[in-house]
C-alpha cells in the first residue's frame, strides 16, 4: 500500500469517523457491510492516484505498457463460473456463461477512468451478475488511455455490436457499464439512435460518467464525500481521452446528447460522489425526453456501489432482473 502523507492520513481519519457516525445514526439505512467496504476503497489510494498529478502521470505510463499486453485475468482472480476469452475482429471478449443461460445476453462496459482494464472487483460482481440473472455476460477489453481515443473504443464497439445483435434480439441484450464504461454505452446508445439502428432492450448504468470536464457546479458539493474520484484528476483524462474531439460532443459527453431514441434506461448512483449531479440531470433530461427510466439513489452510498458485494448490491441486481428481464 502507497505511503500517505499527514494530511491524506487526516482526510481519511475524518472520514473514517464520519462512517462510523453514520453506520449508527438512528435511521441510516446503509448496512454495516457498505461502510467497511467504504473504508477499503479509501485505504486503495485510487482518489489519491487521481488527486496528485506525478502518481497520475506514473499510472498512465504504467497503463500504457499494461495495456499494450494480451489480455489475462488479474492475478489472484477465482472464478468458478465457465469462462472464456473470445476474439472478434480483433477484439478480446471475455463471456462468462452461467448453467442454464437464458435468453438474455448482458454486455458489460467495465469502467476504469477510461485507462485501467477491469479489476477483481468487476470480475467477481459480473460473476454474482451472471448466475443471479441466467444471463451471459460479455465483456469487451476496448482500447484505452493514454495510447488511444474514443475513436477506437467506438469503432471497436460497433464492430462488436453488429456482430451481435446478428445472433440475437436487440430486444433481449441488456448494455450495461460503470463509471466511464456506462459513459462510453450511453453515448453508444445516442450514436446508435443518430444512424437509426436498433437500441438494446435495455441501458443500465451505474454511477456514470456523463459530462468529461465534470464542469457541473454542483460536483463541488460532493467532493469531500467521494472515497474514490478526484474530479481534477478526471479532467486531465478526460482530455487524454476525448483526444481532437470537442469537450461537449455526445462521445465523450452524452450528457449533451441526443437521448430521444433510448429505451428502458435504470441509472444507480450513490450520494456521497461526483457523479450524482450529472446522474440527476439525464435523469432528468430523459423524463423530459418521453424514455422510460428509474434513477435508483443509493443513500450514503459511494460510486458504482452495486459492484461490491453488500446488501445494496443485492438489491440492485434482483431491481436488474425485475426491471429489465421480467416479460
Amino acid at each position: 500500500m502507497e505511503k500517505m502523507t499527514q494530511a491524506a492520513a487526516k482526510e481519511m481519519a475524518t472520514n473514517f469517523k464520519r462512517a462510523v457516525k453514520n453506520q449508527f445514526q438512528c435511521g441510516h439505512s446503509r448496512s454495516k457491510k457498505a461502510t467497511f467496504t467504504e473504508m477499503g476503497i479509501e485505504l486503495s489510494g485510487f482518489r489519491r492516484m487521481l488527486a496528485d498529478p506525478e502518481k497520475l502521470d506514473a499510472a498512465l505510463a504504467q497503463a500504457r505498457k499494461d495495456n499494450e499486453q494480451p489480455f489475462a485475468f488479474p492475478k489472484g482472480l477465482h472464478l468458478s463460473i465457465d469462462h472464456q476469452i473470445k476474439q472478434v475482429a480483433g477484439l478480446s471478449l471475455v463471456l462468462l456463461t452461467p448453467k442454464e443461460a437464458g435468453k438474455h445476453v448482458i454486455v458489460y462496459l467495465c469502467g476504469g477512468a477510461y485507462f485501467q482494464r477491469p479489476q477483481k472487483t468487476h470480475w467477481q460482481f459480473l460473476e454474482r451478475l451472471a448466475n443471479a440473472t441466467h444471463a451471459m455476460v460479455v465483456a469487451p477489453i476496448l482500447p484505452l488511455a493514454p495510447e488511444y481515443t474514443v475513436k477506437d473504443a467506438e469503432k471497436a464497439l460497433t464492430t462488436y455490436y453488429e456482430e451481435l445483435y446478428s445472433q440475437h434480439p436487440t430486444s433481449n441484450v441488456i448494455l450495461m457499464g460503470d463509471s466511464s464504461g456506462a459513459g462510453l454505452a450511453t453515448a453508444f446508445c445516442e450514436s446508435l439512435g443518430q444512424h437509426q439502428q436498433p437500441q438494446p432492450g435495455s441501458l443500465v448504468l451505474f454511477s456514470p460518467w456523463l459530462d468529461i470536464d465534470l464542469s457541473n457546479p454542483l460536483i463541488s458539493k460532493f467532493a469531500d464525500q467521494d472515497v474514490m474520484l478526484d474530479a481534477q484528476g478526471l479532467r486531465t483524462i478526460g482530455k487524454l481521452w476525448a483526444g481532437d474531439i470537442d469537450h461537449h460532443d455526445s462521445r465523450v459527453s452524452p450528457l449533451y446528447g441526443d437521448v430521444a431514441a433510448l429505451r428502458n434506461v435504470l441509472i444507480f448512483v450513490g450520494t456521497e460522489e461526483i457523479m450524482n449531479p450529472d446522474a440527476m440531470a439525464f435523469t432528468e433530461k430523459l423524463r423530459v425526453a418521453g424514455v422510460r427510466v428509474d434513477c435508483k439513489i443509493g443513500r450514503g452510498m459511494y460510486h458504482t456501489y452495486p459492484l461490491y458485494p453488500t446488501p445494496e448490491s443485492d438489491e440492485a441486481i434482483q431491481l436488474i432482473i425485475d426491471r429489465c428481464m421480467r416479460e
